[in-house]
């Protein structure tokens, strides 16, 4: 029996009552247009092995790349712990200031080569979902502006002691990174001490959020409560809420969360290295 198939004529001959179409060149027409998800990556633990040969002494000596990471050196999210000691909250400053470090993102959305989302990231101190002002969450600015664009980088780009290269199995999907450091050169972040509000002694938990569309702004409003607009007729909205991923435009995010504890230095358990107090 000879049964033609659908508006392509397509003819398959056989002893069948229906058509069985391949689905190779079927694409679903969700009207999603964000279908991959932004994600945090973390760079795996390299043994010294692997180091070596990602690493060899010459820079411009040919090297194996086989099993270099996708992602620089990164801290490890969970615990954080000074070296010795304890974090404190220090009027002055902790000289206990952890080294500046990156973060690195991804998104898969693509327009033909070239990465078709840009990534936006956030700094976060105690985030809290009951808060009616997800503000204020928002910390550490001077180490990282609030809803600012990460810096897209190449897959391999070299650096001396630190090589990478493209991920091995899949296509690279575009790499941003956000590197949290001090405006003034130093390259220190006092956890306990540079969140821009004042922290209790106690565990507390720094987030960084991204998130692949400008973060949230609500509708602005008129005098009387009503939606404002702008002199084009068009909606006007209110300043950007960092921290509150625009849901309603597609965004998908992701979070890395790093845990770290606040000492008393009047506790005389507490081993802490406070900056001096000028006149104190």
């Amino acid at each position: 029996m000879t049964r033609a198939c659908g508006a392509a004529g397509l003819v398959i001959v056989a002893n069948l009552t229906g058509c069985i179409l391949p689905d190779r060149d079927i694409r679903i027409e969700s009207g999603i247009d964000n279908e991959n998800a932004v994600r945090i990556v973390q760079r795996a633990p390299m043994l010294e092995e692997m180091d070596q040969r990602c690493n060899p002494p010459d820079l411009e000596a040919e090297f194996d790349a086989t099993y270099c990471p996708q992602v620089r050196r990164t801290r490890a999210s969970g615990l954080v712990l000074p070296p010795d000691g304890d974090f404190c909250v220090c009027p002055a400053g902790d000289r206990r200031a952890i080294a500046s470090f990156e973060i690195y993102a991804e998104d898969a959305d693509r327009d033909g080569e070239k990465p078709r989302d840009t990534i936006f990231g956030v700094v976060l101190i105690d985030p809290d979902a009951a808060d009616e002002d997800p503000q204020h969450a928002v910390a550490y600015r001077d180490h990282w502006e609030p809803g600012r664009a990460g810096e897209r980088i190449d897959d391999g780009d070299d650096q001396a002691g630190d090589r990478t290269a493209p991920p091995n199995g899949r296509a690279a999907a575009g790499l941003s990174v956000f590197p949290l450091d001090d405006s003034t050169g130093d390259r220190k972040i006092d956890l306990c001490n540079d969140a821009g509000r004042p922290l209790v002694p106690g565990l507390h938990t720094l987030r960084f959020m991204v998130t692949d569309r400008p973060f949230f702004r609500p509708r602005a409003l008129d005098l009387d409560g009503n939606p404002a607009f702008e002199a084009d007729g068009d909606p006007a909205f209110g300043n950007e809420q960092s921290g509150v991923p625009d849901l309603a435009a597609g965004a998908t995010y992701a979070t890395i969360d790093y845990v770290f504890e606040c000492r008393d230095p009047n506790d005389a358990e507490a081993e802490c290295l406070c900056n001096e107090v000028d006149g104190g």
